[in-house]
């Protein structure tokens, strides 16, 4: 095989344009490339990087980038990784998965060249299958004078575990020889691009792994760097050299823009004898390659942290005046500029105006925003209002940056928990007397621009010596059930209950966050579904929730019924003791029959679900602290 490769690579440079032949060494049977007819004989040339594909894959965008791509008529095309959503051992899914890919691949009439990540290689299987189809997970191919270094960022260390590189075929130390050698081969060539899924000198905590051997071993060649893996775009300058880490072309995104770094994009590189230029080729049009810098980065972050809400817990059964308060903070190095427009919702009152302030580097303010009601509205019975803050200021390089964000506006109370007979958990709901919370409008400000027409449901919770019962009517015209569905991708009603102490019960941590650092892996989580739904690898740490939550659903004429249980000896755990203080979240999970198309067996994946929440979501990006709080009771009130 490699006697026919060699061959083979004869036979191009004898029928290609002199200098327009990619050098590329086969170590292995398989090879990760489609092909080496470069589409180029001009001394200088150019290539595109298409970003994350996977990782939450919105369908139809990486398609349809590849006939774009091919109007660009680039020489060749690399990628940094995650091109299948990979994470599983079974060999049929893993097939599929590829063949889908290398199917749309196919589409490209220039040569593509594959780079490992993490949904592509985080275990045996999956590095075997790798090798099988693709040969190395690290290797080279030089272009013009140019070489290209292509590494697998996960023997450095995984992304789900850091400390330990992906088992398989390769070892860390093998890679890093054959760095080492291909620099040694190669030391007099114009440049030098290097490949890598993870940007592993961007973490919060330091370089991971061993990346400053790396750099230590590239010297004072001149190079650049290209990553993906975070989803979000930007811009270092490290040893005098640009690293970018590039945003997505069809992976998991906010798409909040530019100015986040959130977006599709291929990347257009022209390679020049000056090194690389690069032009980040979008829907909208086309951005430099300072479209967010690691300055303007970090005054992105200083705006989107400067506005924090203050808990309001209010007394008794209804609400007419409070305040509520937000907390202003500038934690950057130049004035930030606020303007803030109070929006009170349908149920609140609001008699000021649109204000501005000035904060200086390193100061705060504390903002009141009185609220009252035309007539004393029951706590869990209010829709919330919002503030919008537009904040700007000047980033490090001195570039503006400015933005806009949104709070929630919403008194709470802690409302009292009653406590009853304990209901027989059978989706019977004769056993309930009445369900006294009912949602027919969208609790949380930043989950949908309308509010859903089509559902609506009416709610009730108790307590039993220790337990506590949920029962839901949801009113529904379009069911979606399935065994052959995960349960973020058919219709479920929704409970999170967090029994933990303050203040860990109070905050609020976004979904990833909460997520990675096991935030909700201690509270009780269940999406009531009205089939046995199929497992859904990515809430494997909910497997204790599943333990102790009991539930049964039915349909109904008018939509379905939900009743569940959740343990009081696993809200004791939580809460280090007898439990006395909930925090709970509930919502309904829409998905309509015409969104089937839209969704993967268990990934939210173009997600057209719509959850309508009771009250802000904890999890989304208007929390309100302390929302849905109950307290428990000593003496049946029911």
């Amino acid at each position: 095989m490699r006697i026919v490769f060699a061959a083979t690579i004869l036979l191009l440079v004898a029928c290609s344009p002199p200098a327009a032949t990619i050098e590329a060494t086969a170590t292995e049977d398989a090879t990760p490339w489609t092909g080496l007819a470069a589409n180029d004989d001009a001394e200088n040339f150019h290539f595109v990087i298409v970003g994350d594909r996977t990782g939450g894959a919105r369908p139809g965008v990486f398609e349809a980038a590849m006939p774009k791509v091919n109007l660009l008529e680039p020489a060749f095309v690399v990628s940094v990784g995650d091109l299948i959503e990979g994470y599983t051992e079974n060999q049929a899914q893993l097939d599929r998965e590829w063949d889908e890919f290398e199917q749309i691949v196919s589409q490209l009439e220039v040569p593509f060249f594959y780079v490992a990540g993490n949904h592509d290689m985080n275990n045996a299987v999956m590095a075997e299958t790798w090798r099988a189809r693709f040969g190395p997970s690290y290797y080279r191919f030089v272009y013009k004078d140019v070489l290209f270094l292509v590494l697998n960022s996960e023997l450095f260390g995984m992304v789900s575990e850091p400390r330990a590189p992906v088992p398989g075929p390769w070892t860390q130390s093998e890679q890093l020889a054959f760095v080492e050698q291909t620099l040694h081969e190669f030391p007099d060539l114009r440049w030098t691009i290097v490949l890598i899924h993870q940007p592993l000198w961007d973490y919060r905590e330091g370089v991971r792994g061993d990346w400053s051997k790396v750099e230590a071993m590239l010297g004072e060649r001149d190079y650049t760097v290209f990553a993906g893996h975070f989803h979000r775009y930007v811009k270092h300058v490290r040893n005098h050299r640009k690293y970018f880490t590039l945003a997505t072309t069809g992976g998991g995104s906010g798409l909040r823009g530019g100015i986040y770094g959130e977006f599709d994009h291929v990347a257009w590189v022209t390679m020049t004898a000056a090194g690389p230029r690069l032009a980040n080729l979008m829907l909208d049009g086309i951005h430099d390659e300072n479209l967010v810098t690691a300055a303007s980065r970090t005054a992105v972050r200083t705006l989107a942290d400067a506005v924090r809400p203050e808990p309001f817990m209010g007394t008794g059964s209804r609400f007419q005046r409070g305040v509520s308060t937000f907390q202003l903070a500038n934690s950057g190095t130049a004035t930030m500029r606020v303007a803030f427009n109070v929006d009170p919702g349908p149920d609140l009152l609001y008699r000021g105006r649109p204000e501005t302030r000035a904060l200086a580097p390193g100061a705060s303010e504390r903002i009141e925003i009185p609220l009252t009601a035309d007539q004393p509205r029951p706590w869990h019975a209010i829709a919330p209002g919002r503030v919008v803050w537009s904040l700007s200021t000047v980033a490090a390089d001195d570039r503006p940056v400015a933005l806009e964000t949104t709070s929630a506006l919403l008194p709470v109370a802690p409302l009292p928990l009653p406590v009853g007979v304990a209901p027989v958990v059978d989706a019977d709901l004769g056993d309930w007397s009445a369900l006294p919370f009912r949602v027919d409008r969208q609790g949380d400000i930043a989950a949908t621009a309308t509010t859903p027409t089509d559902i609506s449901y009416a709610f009730g919770v108790r307590e039993s010596n220790g337990a506590v019962y949920f029962a839901a009517e949801v009113m529904d015209d379009s069911l979606v059930a399935s065994t052959a569905l995960g349960p973020r991708v058919q219709d479920a009603f929704l409970i999170v209950v967090d029994a933990r102490p303050d203040p860990e019960r109070s905050e609020n941590v976004p979904l990833y966050p909460a997520t990675r650092d096991g935030h909700l892996a201690r509270m009780a989580v269940a999406y009531l579904t009205l089939a046995a739904a199929a497992d859904d690898p990515e809430l494997k740490f909910l497997a204790e929730s599943r333990s102790a939550v009991e539930w049964k659903t039915a349909r109904t004429e008018t939509g379905y019924v939900a009743e569940a249980k959740v343990s009081g000896a696993f809200l004791d755990a939580q809460a280090g003791g007898r439990w006395d203080v909930l925090r709970i979240d509930i919502a309904a999970v829409d998905w309509d029959e015409g969104d089937l198309g839209n969704r993967i067996p268990w990934h939210t994946k173009g997600s057209a679900g719509i959850a309508l929440h009771w009250q802000p979501d904890r999890f989304g990006s208007a929390p309100v602290p302390g929302s849905g709080t109950f307290l428990r009771m000593r003496e049946d009130k029911l």
